[in-house]
């Protein structure tokens, strides 16, 4: 194990315990730092969380200070994506993992049109994240035929799927307000499809794919209109324990 390594090592087995300055702090917080800990160890063995771990970390509390560990990496990292290692989604729990998801992902693809939008679930914590594109996935009338910009999309949304390695993706089809029900139907589930063929990830990463036809129009349009925008796909990445 060479030095920096090493130094990864034992941060990641000694970082909860620089944060906790007293047993009021260790009972209020145990359970999240011996799961990040736990989760974590084999990302962080393996240097794929963050490059700058010798820096000194700050006694603020859990999110600020775990949005520390991973969010400061660019001189040392030269630019590549570096995502959240394996083992990091059971430890942080889902809505911390996606928060870090998202900023890591705009952060490293912003200038490409990636934005994402946190969807909150009941207790407030992030649940799932939208994706927003530039351009987004869109369509041609009556085809689920990806080109352009569309195809190129989903090639870079791909890219960074792959970094994030413990998250699943729900695809959801539209359509607009043209066609018989049978036909819209059909056609956004096969646009659903075809964006999930597209991405490349492992089957097992695939949550839904689901066709809505022209239930779900943007907000503002139309439903029954023949509306250019209606024709998308929507992708939503999900925490996978």
């Amino acid at each position: 194990m060479n030095s920096k390594t090493g130094k990864i090592a034992a941060i990641a087995l000694l970082s909860s315990s620089l944060v906790i300055t007293s047993c009021e702090t260790f009972e209020q917080y145990k359970n999240t730092i011996i799961g990040t800990g736990i989760g974590c160890t084999a990302g962080l063995l393996a240097g794929t969380i963050y490059d700058e771990a010798q820096r000194k970390k700050s006694n603020k509390d859990r999110r600020n200070d775990v949005f520390a560990i991973f969010k400061k990496r660019k001189a040392e990292n030269n630019g590549k994506m570096v995502g959240l290692g394996v083992g990091c989604l059971a430890g942080l729990g889902t809505g911390l993992y996606l928060d870090l998801m998202k900023d890591d992902m705009e952060d490293q693809f912003g200038s490409r049109g990636i934005e994402l939008e946190k969807v909150a679930g009941a207790g407030g914590e992030t649940e799932k994240l939208k994706v927003k594109m530039d351009g987004d996935i869109s369509f041609e009338t009556g085809s689920a035929n990806l080109r352009g910009v569309a195809s190129s999309n989903v090639s870079t949304l791909s890219e960074a799927l792959e970094k994030y390695p413990e998250t699943k993706v729900s695809i959801w089809g539209h359509t607009d307000g043209t066609g018989s029900r049978a036909t819209n139907d059909r056609l956004s589930k096969a646009r659903a499809e075809m964006v999930a063929n597209q991405l490349g990830i492992s089957s097992s990463r695939i949550a839904e794919t689901k066709g809505w036809a022209n239930d779900v129009p943007l907000p503002g349009t139309n439903k029954a209109g023949n509306v250019a925008a209606n024709r998308r796909v929507e992708v939503f990445i999900e925490g996978n324990p």
